[in-house]
């Protein structure tokens, strides 16, 4: 027995010796016998076992449901260095009866060395997000918020599913085994990938980026971004190593706006027009402003670099708020509502009267909303080409710059009454004038009264006033699809005032209709208070 041992022995040593350089005998790698092959030629073999192992098929099992990806798709790849080096390893390393034996093995059956793979945490993080079947509900990673005017960190919280990392630490077991691989894992808690300490890195680096504000630029315009806004920013970013800092692009991207209003052109907006009495839509034309994707990553970069002349911000198309597509499809098309007061020729009420009209002649009431006089005129001032005429306040005719615009919104109101449209706030007169139809008429302040029309149809509304030298005109287009009429007025007094209602009947297209009420309140005279 001890000269049998003998002979083993010498002839594995012998055995050995002759493979010096090459791989010992009998050995697969990937399917393939290397046995005896010199490194370049196993370094080929792993080069081939790489490309095969990057379509491979990766089978991940776990309770209540697993997935299906591919070794690429989860990050594996051949370490085709440290392959190599494993298949040279086979028969030479370990206790050297482990070693004799499996020579001893080699002789009836191929000894398998063992593919080394790396796996990039990232990717299997992501397929697992997107393909675990569930149960699962993901971890939330640390990150950073805004806390009293400083940057704190905000714990991860633990999720429930397949864990990545458990699928990670079993993937190069699974390779070494051989493919298609197969990875058994369980369902439970997934904590997250990264810990609070991660997050007050970025917090420590953000601190010190944000500490002054950062001048920036945008096609000729300029802008300072203070250090809260860049503070509010501030995010931390999963990333293959750790969580990284960075900005939020949609708040960088709409605070920009507001710093930079002015950057770019402004878009032509798309409008109508009134030609022989027919409404035409006028295409607008798309503009420039601040700022295209990318910007926020360009005030990072500068945040980290502090150039001496701010940094460049990229510019975005910026489209009219209508389309000429989209205003096709309101159904301005016809006349829903027309109404004309009169007035005296060369009186300086007449002024108002014809600016208020050009200033609102256009304007379209879009389905669902509300369209205020003031908030679209504004306060009547002489730099916006008004003049000193009659007004009445607090009961008493007195004159101010803007007298007369009343009549415009009797003459608007009117024509939405017959429009069929809904109001918001109006008041009338508070002393009648006989060029108004009594208790149906509406006046002008600012801020208050307003005229608000609300346009509850599903067609847009266009306002377009016309004048002559003794006349105003606001004509409404819109589709006709209600019939308003004026169905009665009834007078009762108030104290010394007189109260007027008018009753409205609206009729629908299918036959419905709906009885509404505007009203008045008339003082007799100058000075006289309703009580």
């Amino acid at each position: 027995m001890f000269g049998l041992a003998v002979t083993v022995v010498v002839a594995w040593t012998v055995d050995t010796r002759r493979h010096d350089g090459q791989v010992v005998r009998n050995v697969e790698l990937a399917g393939r016998s290397v046995g005896g092959l010199h490194r370049q030629a196993v370094a080929a073999v792993a080069a081939v076992a790489a490309t095969r192992y990057a379509d491979a098929e990766v089978r991940v099992d776990a309770p209540e449901g697993g997935f299906t990806a591919t070794a690429a798709e989860l990050g594996v790849s051949v370490t085709e260095a440290a392959t190599v080096e494993e298949a040279f390893r086979v028969g030479r390393t370990g206790p050297l009866f482990s070693r004799i034996t499996g020579w001893l093995s080699s002789l009836r059956s191929p000894r398998r060395a063992a593919v080394r793979v790396a796996v990039a945490p990232a990717a299997v993080y992501q397929v697992v997000a997107e393909r675990d079947p569930g149960p699962r509900t993901a971890p939330t990673e640390p990150s950073v918020k805004v806390e009293k005017d400083t940057l704190v960190a905000v714990d991860g919280k633990s999720g429930r599913g397949i864990d990545p990392a458990e699928v990670i630490d079993n993937l190069p077991a699974a390779a070494r085994r051989g493919i298609p691989m197969r990875v058994r894992v369980g369902r439970g808690k997934v904590p997250p990938r990264f810990d609070t300490e991660d997050a007050e890195e970025v917090i420590a680096e953000a601190t010190e980026l944000v500490r002054s504000p950062l001048s920036v630029k945008a096609g000729d315009a300029t802008a300072s971004i203070p250090t809260a806004t860049l503070r509010s920013w501030v995010r931390a970013r999963p990333a293959t190593d750790g969580l990284v800092l960075t900005l939020d692009a949609g708040a960088a991207t709409t605070d920009l706006a507001k710093l930079l209003p002015e950057a770019g052109t402004r878009p032509t907006e798309t409008r109508f027009t009134v030609v022989d009495g027919s409404p035409r839509v006028v295409p607008g034309k798309s503009g420039t402003g601040c700022c295209a994707p990318g910007a926020a990553q360009l005030v990072l970069d500068a945040l980290r670099t502090r150039p001496t002349s701010p940094p460049t911000l990229p510019l975005t198309r910026v489209e009219p708020k209508l389309t000429a597509e989209e205003a096709g499809k309101l159904g301005v098309k016809e006349v829903v509502g027309t109404f004309t007061t009169r007035f005296t020729a060369g009186q300086s009420r007449v002024t108002n009267i014809r600016r208020i009209a050009d200033l609102t002649r256009g304007m379209l009431i879009t389905p669902g909303t509300t369209f205020s006089v003031n908030e679209r005129v504004g306060r009547r001032t002489r730099e916006r080409g008004f003049v000193v005429a009659g007004v009445i306040q607090d009961g008493m005719l007195a004159e101010d710059v803007g007298g007369g615009v009343s009549q415009y919104a009797t003459t608007l109101f009117n024509a939405a009454f017959f429009a069929g449209l809904d109001f918001g706030e109006y008041q009338a007169h508070s002393l009648y004038f006989d060029r108004y139809p009594r208790g149906r008429e509406a006046t002008l302040g600012f801020p208050h009264p307003d005229l608000q029309i609300k346009n509850t149809t599903d067609f847009g509304v266009l306002i377009w006033p016309t004048y002559t030298s003794t006349t105003l005109t606001v004509t409404l287009y819109s589709t006709k699809h209600i019939e308003a009429t004026d169905t009665g007025r009834t007078e009762s007094p108030r104290g010394p005032c007189t109260r007027v209602t008018t009753q409205r009947t609206r009729t629908y297209p299918d036959g419905t209709k709906k009885v509404d009420t505007v009203g008045a309140l008339y003082r007799p005279e100058e000075g006289v208070n309703c009580s």
